[in-house]
């Protein structure tokens, strides 16, 4: 597809008409196959066809999504094709360099992460050039070309801190440090000094913001370097970097950390950091990880200077006292830096001199721990960033609250009663400034409940709250003397800060409330769902959400008779707050309220029959109006998880509603699948499915039988996310309506979907699932025709491309069908089936194969394992008969020793199938396309493929071998004694 082609496209796809956008990127799909697609995709990000910036930057996160989902693909393994990967691989670098302006910065960064995807799968091995590509193009003097070289190093090798330490691993670092560290400081040294120089007296090519911005991404390069371990090369010259105590040299990080420029601060009107702001910021990030890595090294002469020009500038009261956030992400590193190097014990040192701990706390705690303007604006103009920022503090987003926060936190790990006797008193006097005029005074008060918050909590999680308090701080009593009067008072009569304070301390500390106190307030809360402020009913919902979902030894403390009587009120006031989104971005855009709608559902369940029309009504409305253009996938799971609970805990329960349900959810289902809205079509198959299972497994009903065709469509298929809902349903299909599937002579497009799916490394499993399922709900006649076929298959898998996974998935097919009941499908017919594709091929894969990783079965399958075994062993004569009869002593020393393999207690101690009420998501939401987002609570009961058998898999082996004695005797003593006695016995 040539530019001309594909501009209209990149412009349709930044569509706002949802219709237009999806036809466009469809068609850009479609288009992916063609050799030099990609490639025109990166010759419009680097400016071809003129386009405007736009379309270059959506070519720019179109080209950086496409490479990530083909270049490791094993589904389409020539797609790229080789050749456009090596000519994409040689146009990545300069593509990336030529990006190096200021202008393009949005386009570089986008390249970079493909750079970065290429080079994670095919560097070094099968992109031998590229560090050699980098450093040739390093200039001494042209800093725009150097900025594009050390961003694109620095996507490169970022990774490495987050990676597990292995072997390749630490080649491919070392390959890169043999490479690349002389010329990387050859250039730290020549950015040094024309940093020393004023700004009139540098290169025309060589600007101060270039410098600085060179000068932070060499400094994030020395950080990623030294990520995993301190190479000799840096460990060398530590003291240039570093400095050397015995000479008073600060070295190059200390230098830079008390470097100024009042070029490079940055506008005091903008939030934004200044380059001076970053670079200090990246020093401190290296001082931590030196600290906490390296303290051989990083001793404690060359940390001490380092830790006193942190201090000074954090006391500094103009930094203190500043409302701008330009400061924010540098007091957050250094507060970070300075948390660690108290936190270990061998530095304690540092802080214990008398007056050091007071100097720390007034200087630098309390005037961070203070509510700045920035905060109060947000609390009224982007209240759910305010939400996010407080309630889900991450390194993402700086806080200085936060910050101070876990620096007083990690103060206490080392002085816990020193620094809590300390920030006592401030408490008491900020209460005391706010008791004398609470309406000027508010913000002492909060201040005063934030202190609370930090030196009360000794372990805490986003998911629990706080799991371990200080034993020098009555939190129940503070709440009670202070919190719950904030807490009790009706909308307008208190602070909205200060009500939000006190939700929150609820929120912080539930788990140090008894469930009475908890069942006392709840009321409250509720009443506050109804606040006409944003913040204040998102933090009451969120709240209801989290104590709700309290566990005291793996069990819930909360049962649907507790709550009852709050269940209608609490589920219509988060219904009445989403609602009122205008547009459906401003409907999803608050997810706490829909997580504490699937929470209340959660809890509630059977309690909600009397009403559960009326919450299915409204969320099957929210799902209309959000599917026109899905914006949050974390609402999207809450919502249809929300809807799949409904089904689980009313339409099971009462089976006189399954018709109620389908009612109200098929209209929007149909829609959804209509207008193919991507996002969500993965979801519907589960609701679809779940519906499905609810009916009896003697007919199919119409509604159902219409969906058979659509549901073989190609393009279904091709989504990934798609695949293991639509597997799912088409078991449930299979189940029920085999005999209308054999009629409309599907059964052959379902094993092309098989045979698609087994090829491909990601869903060779949800292929094997489909399988089974055939073979378990199709006659065996109808089969028949195409089960050659379906061994050849397998087995050149087998042959040209094993994987553990598949492995593992073929053992267990191999042993399913051996192990279930179904006329035409014995032993013996399966092995006539394998002998049918190539003489001796069964008794091959029986001794290669199967028995080798009969023992590494998980406790979930040995028993379909052994039953199918056994049922080789005992209901076969051609085992009996040469050449299988020479395997048969080793299978039953393989199936002995599987079956008496002690059985691990922590396989058996999950959470019952039956019991969702832990479903959580706090780890993050799967991506719409790439992954499949499981919805729990459509989930259903695991079905046996062996529940025929009314015995245990041991005493059914027993049995069998009695039944088979006369026969296999002289086989008997071949097999392991000491194994035997223990079966009989």
């Amino acid at each position: 597809m040539d530019t001309i082609t594909l501009l209209p496209l990149l412009s349709q796809s930044l569509s706002s008409d949802p219709q237009t956008r999806r036809g466009a990127e469809r068609h850009l799909t479609e288009h992916e196959p063609v050799p030099g697609f990609l490639l025109s995709v990166l010759s419009i990000v680097q400016g071809a066809g003129e386009a405007p910036m736009e379309i270059r930057l959506a070519a720019g996160i179109y080209f950086k999504n496409a490479v990530k989902k083909m270049w490791g693909e094993e589904t389409t393994p020539l797609l790229p094709s080789l050749v456009d990967r090596q000519a994409i691989k040689e146009q990545l670098v300069p593509v990336m360099i030529s990006l190096s302006t200021p202008q393009l910065a949005r386009l570089q960064a986008q390249v970079g992460e493909a750079v970065a995807a290429v080079a994670e799968l095919d560097f070094p091995d099968q992109w031998e050039g590229l560090v050699g590509q980098l450093v040739s193009s390093i200039s001494p003097d042209n800093f725009s070309i150097n900025v594009g070289v050390l961003q694109t190093a620095h996507s490169i090798f970022r990774r490495w801190k987050s990676q597990f330490q292995s072997d390749r691993l630490y080649s491919e670092i070392l390959l890169v440090l043999s490479e690349f560290c002389v010329p990387y400081f050859e250039l730290f040294k020549r950015t040094d000094q024309l940093l020393s120089l004023p700004a009139d007296q540098l290169p025309p090519t060589a600007s101060l913001p270039q410098l600085a911005q060179t000068l932070l991404l060499l400094l994030q390069l020395f950080y990623d370097l030294n990520a995993q371990d301190l190479p000799e090369f840096f460990e060398d010259n530590l003291a240039v970097f570093f400095g050397n105590p015995d000479t008073g040299d600060i070295g190059l990080l200390g230098k830079y950390l008390r470097w100024d420029r009042a070029e490079l601060r940055g506008d005091d009107d903008d939030a934004t950091p200044g380059p001076l702001q970053k670079i200090r910021s990246q020093i401190c990030s290296i001082l931590e990880l030196f600290t906490l890595r390296y303290s051989d090294a990083f001793t404690t002469a060359l940390l001490t200077p380092f830790v006193q020009s942190v201090w000074e500038f954090l006391a500094d009261p103009a930094m203190a006292s500043s409302q701008t956030t330009r400061e924010d992400a540098l007091v957050c590193r250094a507060l970070g830096f300075l948390g660690v190097v108290v936190k270990m014990g061998s530095r304690r040192s540092l802080f214990e001199q008398p007056g050091t701990l007071e100097r720390f706390l007034e200087m630098i705690v309390l005037p961070n721990m203070a509510l700045r303007t920035h905060e109060e604006e947000m609390f009224e103009d982007d209240p759910i960033e305010y939400i996010r920022t407080d309630i889900e503090p991450s390194t993402e987003t700086d806080t200085r609250r936060q910050a101070a926060t876990e620096f007083t936190r990690a103060l206490m790990e080392q002085f816990e009663t020193e620094v809590t006797a300390i920030v006592k008193r401030y408490i008491d006097a900020y209460l005391g400034q706010y008791n004398s005029n609470p309406a000027a005074n508010w913000k002492s008060k909060d201040t005063a409940i934030y202190l609370l918050t930090s030196i009360a909590s000794r372990g805490a999680t986003l998911q629990h709250g706080v799991t371990s308090t200080n034993v020098l701080v009555d939190v129940v009593e503070f709440f009670s003397q202070n919190v719950f009067q904030d807490l009790q008072g009706a909308e307008g009569t208190v602070n909205l800060f200060l009500l939000v304070d006190a939700i929150k301390f609820l929120h912080t500390f539930r788990n140090q409330l008894t469930k009475e106190q908890l069942i006392s307030v709840l009321p409250l809360l509720i009443q506050h769902l109804s606040s006409s402020n944003y913040v204040v009913y998102s933090y009451a919902a969120t709240t209801i959400e989290r104590i709700l979902f309290i566990k005291i030894n793996g069990q819930a403390l909360f049962s649907q008779a507790d709550v009852r009587p709050f269940a209608q009120d609490i589920l219509m006031a988060l219904f009445t707050n989403i609602e009122r989104g205008q547009t459906p971005e401003k409907m999803a855009e608050n997810d706490y309220l829909m997580r504490c709608v699937m929470r209340v559902i959660l809890t509630a369940r059977q309690s909600l029959t009397p009403v559960f029309l009326v919450v299915l009504q409204h969320l099957v409305g929210i799902i209309g109006q959000i599917s026109k253009n899905p914006s949050n996938p974390k609402f999207n799971q809450y919502t249809f998880e929300s809807v799949s609970a409904l089904i689980r805990f009313v339409a099971e329960g009462t089976p006189a509603t399954l018709g109620q349900f389908e009612s109200e959810l098929f209209g929007p289902i149909m829609t959804i699948l209509q207008e193919d809205v991507l996002e969500f079509v993965p979801y519907v198959f589960q609701i679809l499915s779940q519906l499905l299972e609810l009916h009896p497994t003697t007919t199919l009903p119409e509604a159902y039988q219409n969906l058979l065709g659509p549901l073989l469509t190609a393009s279904l298929w091709e989504q990934r996310g798609n695949v293991p809902a639509l597997v799912r349903l088409w078991k449930a299909l299979l189940k029920r309506g085999a005999p209308t599937i054999v009629a409309n002579n599907q059964v052959q497009s379902l094993l092309g979907v098989f045979q698609k799916l087994i090829g491909s490394n990601i869903n060779d499993v949800h292929g094997f699932s489909l399988l089974q399922a055939l073979f378990e709900s199709v006659p065996i006649p109808a089969l028949q025709q195409y089960i050659r076929t379906i061994l050849v298959l397998l087995s050149t898998r087998l042959q040209s491309s094993k994987t553990p996974t598949f492995v593992y998935s073929f053992v267990y097919f191999f042993c399913y069908i051996l192990a279930v009941e179904k006329e035409g499908l014995t032993p013996d017919f399966v092995i006539a089936q394998y002998e049918g594709v190539q003489p001796g091929i069964f008794g091959g894969i029986l001794q290669g194969i199967v028995l080798p990783q009969v023992q590494k079965i998980p406790v979930k399958d040995r028993k379909v394992v052994s039953v199918g075994m056994t049922r080789l062993l005992t209901q076969s004569q051609t085992m009996l008969t040469e050449p299988l009869v020479k395997s048969w002593p080793a299978t039953l020393n393989a199936v002995l020793a599987l079956i008496l393999l002690p059985v691990d207690l922590t396989a058996t101690t999950a959470i019952a199938e039956d019991d969702i009420s832990g479903l959580d998501f706090d780890d993050g939401v799967a991506g719409f396309q790439a992954s499949f987002a499981r919805l729990g609570a459509s989930e259903a009961k695991k079905e046996d493929p062996v529940a025929w058998l009314v015995e245990d898999e041991k005493t059914f082996l027993k049995t069998q071998l009695e039944g088979v004695a006369g026969s296999v005797g002289p086989l008997l003593q071949q097999v392991d004694p000491a194994a035997l006695a223990r079966l009989q016995s």
